[in-house]
Formats: structure tokens, sequence, C-alpha cells
């Protein structure tokens, strides 16, 4: 602590990746909200290449920006990054280097929930319903394009979701309908990732369950769900998520006690199971077979009308309170890896 008496918190915003601006937008309204009665509050901005911009300065490299990060005295690292080389663990990993504390899932749990094939493996392995898929990479693809074709064809037919193995906000996510549709869908998606995922299209409502692990005695608390319903869209793509009035979202959703009691079951349970700590918000479809898990998200969007907020809100918790939990909760789960 700088001056003895406030937490000294360091904002990481933007980043390498394609959620960049997403990732400022989140970044900003973090640095605002945050408690200045309680924090100290440095922001940063990575550029798209890499470059990290402290404040009334030149924007400098990693390499240099690190005696720079050591000078202030960091507390804590916020993470307001989303996606690549900021959600994926990459970052999570560099920050235990340095041992830093930071407000986020751990290293492995972080790059398990950012690959969509191997969560939705390890999940499955735990009981948790999923959308039935084909997982392949780009070799294979290129490869096998007919024979992969075929079988999703004969196990799943159309439409289906393709998606990158590996990317967040719906970005690179398409629906074919058709053979051709579907060839250039995954050849889009094999360009921007390495894996592809090609699921079952589940139809019913969409809806999302944000978790919370930061309260005394270490339990993780699923909040209110979350029903998105989008006006101007087949599905909850980047516009709808990111354009103000693309989408209702209503929290609480218009559930039933008991499957709203599934959903958030599930949300936890896949929390607990991919090693998850902090925070995590699990978006699901629901159909005949009840929640169908899609994936977990580890640094969701943080303006105050972001899903995991708004969840926060109806639970009674206010935006720059939920940021100060997880401030409090990244010192805690840093002394407790050090214990």
């Amino acid at each position: 602590m700088t001056d003895g008496t406030k937490t000294h918190v360091l904002v990481l915003m933007g980043g390498m990746s394609s959620e960049h601006d997403v990732s400022i937008m989140s970044g900003y309204k973090v640095v605002a909200a945050l408690d200045r009665d309680r924090y100290q509050v440095t922001p940063v901005t990575i550029s798209r290449t890499g470059e990290w911009q402290f404040p009334d300065a030149a924007p400098v490299s990693v390499y240099d920006a690190m005696p720079k990060v050591r000078a202030l005295a960091v507390d804590c690292v916020f993470l307001a990054l989303h996606g690549e080389y900021g959600e994926d663990g990459r970052m999570q990993g560099f920050l235990d280097v340095l041992d830093l504390p930071y407000t986020s899932s751990g290293c492995a749990a972080s790059a398990l929930a950012m690959d969509k094939m191997r969560s939705k493996a390890v999940a499955a392995s735990q009981g948790i319903c999923v959308a039935g898929h084909v997982a392949l990479g780009r070799d294979a693809w290129a490869a096998s394009a007919d024979a992969i074709i075929a079988t999703v064809e004969k196990d799943l037919g159309y439409p289906c979701v393709v998606k990158p193995g590996k990317l967040g906000s719906s970005v690179g996510v398409h629906i074919p309908g058709d053979r051709e549709a579907l060839r250039a869908a995954v050849g889009r998606a094999a360009a921007v990732d390495e894996d592809v995922l090609i699921e079952e299209f589940v139809r019913g409502p969409e809806v999302t369950c944000s978790v919370l692990e930061a309260e005394p005695g270490g339990a993780i608390r699923p909040l209110p769900v979350t029903e998105i319903r989008p006006k101007e869209g087949a599905y909850f793509d980047y516009h709808c998520k990111y354009t103000p009035g693309a989408t209702d979202e209503i929290t609480p959703a218009e559930l039933d006690d008991k499957m709203t009691g599934r959903v958030q079951e599930a949300a936890a349970h896949v929390h607990q199971i991919l090693g998850c700590g902090i925070w995590s918000r699990s978006d699901f479809i629901i159909d005949a077979r009840g929640p169908v898990w899609l994936e977990v998200n580890t640094i969701p969007g943080l303006t105050e009308t972001s899903l995991f907020p708004q969840a926060a809100a109806a639970a009674g918790i206010s935006y720059p309170e939920l940021l100060g939990i997880f401030v409090q909760a990244a010192l805690k789960q840093h002394r407790r890896r050090k214990d």
C-alpha cells in the first residue's frame, strides 16, 4: 500500500485480442467506479500490439513496463482484459511469476475455461449436459473437410453452430444452414483459431448465470439468472451483446423456481469443477433436456449494464461494492496460494 492506508489497484485493459474495444469499455468503468476512499487506482492500457500505456507517459514494451509496475508498488491487478492474452491464462501466469494478486481465476482454470473443446469435455465428464458437437483442428479440416462435413450432417444436422475454439464475445460465430455455408463458416473460424467447434443448434430460451466465490467461508454463490432475448438477430452475437437496445436482458429470468435452481446448480458446479476462482458466468440454452451448458466466461464484461453486474445488482450488490469484493477476494486468494 503506497500511502499506508489505501490499496493500490492497477487496472489492466485493452490487450491484443479481438475484444480490445470491449475491454477498454470495461476498464474505464472499473476505474471510474472503484472507491477512492479505499483504493488508489492506476489505469494501464495494453495496445493491440502489446505496448503498455501508463498515465501521462509514452507507451513502452512489456519489458520496460515491469520496472514501472514495481516502482508503483501495486497491491493488486484488476484484470479488465477479455479474450486472448488476458482471459486465457497467459496474463494470469505472468502475474503469478511477478507474485502479484489479480482479480480472476488462476492460470490453469483460465486456460481451461477459454478452451471451449476441453472445458466442454471436462464438464460433460462430470454430468453437465452439453450440446452435441464435433471438435476439429485446422489441420484436420484441411485434410478431411468432406469427411467432417459428413459427420456433422449425420450427427448434428442443420442448422448448426460454428465457433472458434478459444475466442469470446461471439467473435467468429456462424450458424450455417447447409453444406456450403458450413464449409465457409468453418473456413472463417479456422482462419482465426487453430481449433474449431461445431455444435448442435439448441432451440430454447438463452440464459446466463453469474457465480461469485468471494464470501466468508469460500462458498460458491450463484447469483440470479438472466434471460437473454435478442431483438435484432437470431442469437446473442457481438452486435446484440454490445449495441444498446439490441437485446432484452431480464434479471431475474422468467423461469420457475425448479428450472432456476437447475441453472444455478449447473453454473456453480461448472465453476467448481473447472477450478474457477472469485467469479465466473456460465451460458446455457434451455430445451427439453433442461439447461444445456455452452461455455463459461472467467472475465465477463464489466460495464454497469453488463450481465454480471446486472445479476449482482439483483442480489443487492452495487457496482462499486462488487468491484471492491473482487479486489478483496484477489488479495485473499493470493495469500491462500502462498500459504
